[in-house]
């Protein structure tokens, strides 16, 4: 189990925004962490991806791209923060 993957959710039972804000690379990804509950109550969707909906890319050369949907391999996030937490 990825370490990221488990901060990530345990982190946005306590922070006032659902809005992620990660790097993978060179991109700055930001989007509306997207909680599904399972049967016991868990708020994970599928282990080791981080779902975010209305995400927006930011790549290295300025160009902005909008996603719907976008599922991010946790292994891959290099840092991340909540909306209510950045500076």
């Amino acid at each position: 189990m990825c370490k990221t993957y488990d901060a990530i959710y345990e982190l946005s039972n306590h922070v006032e925004s659902d809005i992620l804000i990660c790097s993978v690379g060179h991109s700055k990804i930001e989007g509306h962490l997207y909680k599904c509950c399972d049967e016991f109550g868990n708020e994970k969707c599928y282990e080791g991806i981080i779902t975010l909906k209305d995400a927006i890319v930011n790549c290295c050369h300025n160009e902005q791209k909008e996603y719907k949907w976008l599922n991010i391999p946790s292994k891959q996030i290099e840092m991340f923060a909540f909306k209510c937490c950045e500076k």
